[in-house]
């Protein structure tokens, strides 16, 4: 088993709400929740004991603020160094979620001047960290 945390400024709270009429808001931080997660489970069955939780952090090293909503999500996969690319344990998840879009406006501070997921380059909205060894 290998554990991750994800860093995002991107809006990915797990509502439940699938239906726009419900609740848009609502609807697109569960559309942005099922794109990450479901990016990542092209390669891996994620699995995760919590839901994504909110802190305010610092990003103005990514071309972003100094006090950010910033989405933590820990989650973890039953096989070892299924994300390792180019000796980089998170290389895969960077290449997999690059470009893939998502929905703004939702609860984020941060202001995207384009609306895909960004791991690589700044400005960069969303981190990849692997947890232990």
């Amino acid at each position: 088993m290998q554990r991750f945390i994800i860093r995002t400024l991107v809006d990915i709270t797990k509502t439940g709400i699938h239906k726009e009429l419900l609740d848009p808001m609502k609807k697109s931080q569960q559309d942005n929740f099922q794109t990450l997660l479901q990016t990542l489970e092209m390669r891996a069955n994620i699995y995760f004991d919590r839901e994504p939780a909110i802190v305010v952090a610092d990003w103005s090293q990514y071309g972003y603020g100094k006090k950010e909503r910033t989405w933590i999500w820990e989650i973890y996969t039953e096989q070892v160094d299924i994300f390792n690319l180019d000796q980089d344990p998170t290389g895969a998840m960077k290449k997999d979620i690059e470009f893939i879009p998502f929905t703004a406006g939702c609860e984020e501070t941060a202001k995207f001047k384009q609306c895909f997921f960004s791991p690589k380059k700044k400005p960069t909205n969303i981190l990849f960290d692997v947890v232990g060894k």
